[in-house]
């Protein structure tokens, strides 16, 4: 069978091109993704230790945890809510 397919492949140079593309495709397509989800991850990680190191000086400086939840909730997007009813879905607020 793979003797069939190799044979295919060396005779016909547009199905030889195709296949390459193809796998090329494939292989690219992969690549990319696995690039983001950890660019993704790292991105996660810097994050939370900048966010770390300022509540460790905001600490130092002898700051409340009133007034730390303050500051670092001031730099944060509000998350919408959602309620479930009988109609469906409803985003609050």
């Amino acid at each position: 069978m793979w003797n069939q397919v190799i044979d295919t492949l060396s005779k016909e140079p547009g199905i030889l091109l195709a296949a390459i593309l193809g796998t090329l495709g494939i292989v690219l397509g992969c690549a990319i993704g696995a690039i983001a989800i950890v660019t993704d991850a790292w991105r996660r990680v810097r994050q939370t230790e900048d966010n770390n190191a300022l509540k460790q000086s905001m600490l130092d400086r002898g700051m409340s945890a009133d007034e730390i939840a303050t500051v670092i909730g001031a730099g944060q997007k509000p998350r919408p809510t959602v309620r479930i009813s009988r109609g469906g879905f409803h985003a609050c607020g």
